[in-house]
């Protein structure tokens, strides 16, 4: 463990080295970078790791800025153990592009910038005769599992490129979506290794619905990308082909919906959710929202949001929705509601 300079302050943790924590409080803060305060908790054990590498963490962080900070020192760790690795790693991706079908020794040559000798030690070091023309005539599948090295340098690598990106008061979406992407790699290779910190500390349930969640931030983020400089109508045109698309393979789609919301209040809100016709006002395929509630007009990031999530519900459905054999499997509903004999399922 690094030594501390003797005028660095340092306070002992006080929460609890049992409790263990959420790893959703590292992104708590938010895309929008909100005011919020780090939980207590959680600021002891990051003062603890960061001070064990021989920083002080500076007052005043939002969660995100405290994931950007324990990230920082990742990411320069992550460049030192790469360094050790580059003849490694080009040896890999050198077998990579000759199993997938380049088999010019210059070419690979040319690409890597190394010389025609390099390209035989690295072939033969990864099993692969070069000069064995049969072999050539018959590229062969090579599977090599992932790892969580191969993945922590992967994700290290990325953090290190994404990370001054949005280190400024207003990061542009795609460097956010980017950032996003770095960090759902760290949380891969967290569980490709169960003795990694966070595993311990957290467990692998909880390390597995971090990563959706940050790939959901991810997902937000493009989505806001997506809809830069685009017109309403070009993305109503997008969500009707895409519509049309789906029923023309003969698969489910969502063509109404109807959500209830609830509010710690007790407050409940009905919201039905349409696509607008070519006999509406707005173009035909937009997302088209009715409530008792005032409403403002939908932004183009919303409507791809609200379109990506009916997607994802019809996509989800069709799978058990799947025609089964005569006799057997999930019945379809009449309009009245009533089921075909011979079949079972829930009606929607």
């Amino acid at each position: 463990m690094p030594e501390h300079d003797d005028d660095v302050p340092r306070e002992e943790p006080t929460g609890s080295p049992d409790r263990v924590l959420d790893p959703g409080m590292l992104t708590a803060g938010g895309p929008a970078r909100s005011a919020a305060a780090v939980p207590e908790e959680f600021t002891e054990q990051l003062r603890s790791r960061i001070e064990a590498e021989g920083g002080t963490l500076l007052p005043g962080r939002t969660c995100e800025e405290a994931d950007m900070a324990r990230a920082a020192l990742a990411a320069l760790r992550g460049w030192a153990a790469r360094r050790e690795r580059l003849t490694g790693d080009r040896a890999d991706l050198m077998a990579a592009a000759w199993w997938s079908g380049h088999r010019n020794v210059a070419e690979l040559a040319r690409s890597a910038d190394v010389s025609r000798d390099t390209v035989y030690e690295d072939l033969r070091s990864r099993g692969i005769e070069p000069t064995d023309k049969t072999a050539a005539a018959d590229p062969l599948p090579r599977y090599t599992p992932l790892t969580a090295v191969g993945v922590g340098g992967l994700a290290a690598l990325s953090q290190s490129v994404t990370l001054p990106a949005i280190l400024t008061e207003e990061p542009d979406e795609l460097a956010r979506t980017a950032w996003a992407v770095s960090n759902a790699l760290e949380r891969i290779a967290d569980l490709l290794d169960p003795d990694s910190d966070n595993m311990r500390q957290w467990g692998r349930d909880e390390v597995a619905h971090d990563l959706a969640a940050r790939l959901a931030t991810a997902l937000s983020r493009a989505q806001r990308v997506a809809v830069d400089g685009v017109s309403e109508r070009q993305l109503a045109g997008r969500a009707l082909s895409r519509i049309e698309a789906e029923m023309a393979d003969e698969r489910f789609v969502v063509e109404h919906a109807t959500v209830q919301l609830f509010h710690p209040d007790g407050d409940r809100v009905t919201v039905r959710i349409g696509q607008a016709q070519f006999s509406d006002f707005m173009p035909a395929g937009w997302t088209v929202l009715d409530t008792d509630r005032p409403l403002r007009e939908l932004t183009g990031a919303e409507h791809l949001a609200i379109r990506t999530a009916l997607d994802t519900i019809a996509e989800t459905l069709n799978r058990p929705l799947t025609p089964a054999a005569p006799g057997e499997g999930l019945e379809t509903h009449r309009d009245d509601g009533t089921a075909r004999p011979g079949q079972e399922g829930t009606a929607l």
